[in-house]
């Protein structure tokens, strides 16, 4: 593992999966020097993926977000933990309902891969997609246990974080409520976003041509497993999520800061 040696990186890759939540940002709070370094990186060439597992904005929240930084952004650049899971859904075709606990990003997806948008208090539907939702209630947990138990839906997680870095500290994230469904329906989740395949092969596709990847994030359960999973050079910073990078599960190769430093 090296460590704070990330200068020399740069010059050897040419794609770059970049982690946005506690990598180029907390909560609206840019990382100092974070989006400038990226920005240097895609002038010289190298491609850059903005990939989260953040499933509540929409792409478009994002892009808006990412250009106010300073970065210049394709839509198809930015791959989200609910793009993935409308794609999937799409190309798999076998379910046409949804329940859908989530924000805007969410409810995006699945409507643009053709799944109706199951009314509430309904619960009748092929699937219970959920994402992160910060007005998550009982109501909404009880909806979906009953999809899964009486409708025998599929429980679809748009991923499995446990908690979200805010600019306070962290706060329940995903898979906090994915568990809690799970517990009260005995389903397990299909889990769509990072470290999963499904996440992992979307942003393969998009980076197709480059030979030398590298993955930057801030979470090592999920960033780095991620990456190692595709034989990716892996980043870990510090200035989010993880704080004590010996600990860190699997070893990222290069520790830096920030990726100010990359």
């Amino acid at each position: 593992m090296e460590r704070a040696e990330g200068g020399h990186l740069a010059s050897r890759i040419d794609g770059l999966v970049c982690d946005l939540d506690g990598v180029l940002y907390v909560g609206d709070t840019p990382i100092q020097g974070a989006a400038e370094r990226i920005a240097r990186l895609a002038d010289d060439g190298v491609r850059i993926v903005y990939c989260t597992n953040n499933s509540k904005p929409t792409v478009a929240q994002y892009v808006d977000k990412l250009t106010a930084m300073g970065l210049e952004v394709d839509p198809d650049d930015v791959v989200t933990s609910s793009v993935v899971t409308g794609e999937v859904l799409a190309a798999d075709g076998s379910g046409r309902s949804a329940v859908v606990i989530g924000g805007d990003g969410v409810t995006e997806a699945i409507t643009a891969a053709g799944i109706d948008i199951v009314p509430e208090p309904r619960a009748e539907a092929d699937l219970v997609v959920v994402g992160w939702d910060l007005d998550f209630t009982f109501d909404k947990m009880r909806r979906a246990t009953l999809a899964i138990t009486n409708h025998g839906a599929r429980l679809i997680a748009t991923n499995e974080d446990a908690a979200y870095p805010a600019a306070e500290g962290l706060w329940p994230g995903t898979g906090a409520i994915v568990a809690s469904i799970a517990v009260a329906s005995g389903a397990t989740a299909e889990v769509m976003g990072k470290p999963h395949r499904p996440m992992m092969d979307a942003v393969a596709r998009r980076l197709e041509g480059c030979e030398r990847v590298a993955v930057v994030g801030d979470r090592p359960d999920t960033d780095l497993a991620g990456g190692l999973s595709r034989g990716w050079t892996t980043i870990l910073v510090l200035s989010g999520v993880t704080k004590d990078p010996s600990r860190a599960e699997p070893m990222p190769d290069v520790v830096l800061q920030s990726v100010a430093e990359l």
